[in-house]
């Protein structure tokens, strides 16, 4: 099996590591006024390593070429990003 460095290999990196400091770290990454929100912080940050690692395995079976895989994953990962700054805006705006 071959090692390749993906993006949303990345993305389930940082959030493996955000989920880690939040629980090693009480403060980490928390206002004062989310603090008690922290349980919640935790489950999403373990939804999307599981949602990203899962959409990597389906991507890697289906698309053969290193390039893209590339191409595809950072459209996937920048239309979410855009999707959920969409929504924050919509409703928090």
């Amino acid at each position: 099996m071959k090692v390749r460095l993906t993006p949303l290999n990345i993305v389930s990196a940082l959030s493996i590591m955000v989920v880690i400091g939040l629980i090693v770290n009480k403060n980490w990454l928390l206002a004062p006024a989310n603090a008690e929100f922290k349980g919640l912080f935790i489950a999403l940050g373990l939804l999307v390593f599981f949602a990203s690692f899962l959409c990597d395995q389906i991507f890697r079976k289906f698309i053969p070429t290193l390039a893209r895989l590339w191409i595809v994953q950072l459209l996937v990962v920048i239309l979410t990003a855009v999707f959920v700054f969409v929504l924050k805006v919509s409703v928090f705006g």
